[in-house]
């Protein structure tokens, strides 16, 4: 069982998935959802954490408002049907998040991240 603070709860039930809520009254909500649904639900939430960090802008523009998440282990591999490198994300609580790279934007990230950590050596960042 998942439980949030905020009383949802997100269980497996065979190939699905239910979805409930315990209200302050005490009455519990629930829905039954599919995979294809969480994947939907997911993204829905990414988009809707997007839009309240842009809403959180500066109006001066040079401030952007980020959400991240801390990375506890990184692994690469190469996609076995295509020309895209695997890179994925675990987070300390155990959460994967995986992108399909192009090798050409993999080869850019390669440059930046080069780039960052050799400006990073010459000038400390300030904490």
């Amino acid at each position: 069982m998942s439980e949030a603070a905020s009383g949802l709860n997100l269980d497996p039930v065979g190939d699905d998935f239910i979805l409930s809520r315990t209200g302050d009254d005490g009455v519990t909500a629930r829905i039954v959802l599919t995979a294809a649904d969480i994947l939907d639900l997911t993204r829905s939430a990414l988009k809707l954490r997007e839009r309240d960090l842009a809403e959180r802008q500066s109006a001066s523009g040079e401030v952007e408002a980020v959400l991240a998440t801390p990375v506890e282990t990184v692994s690469l591999h190469r996609e076995m049907l295509g020309d895209n490198l695997l890179l994925t994300f675990v987070s300390p609580d155990g959460n994967r998040l995986a992108f399909a790279l192009p090798s050409a934007l993999a080869a850019d990230l390669v440059e930046r991240l080069s780039s960052v950590l050799a400006t990073q050596v010459a000038a400390p960042a300030r904490q």
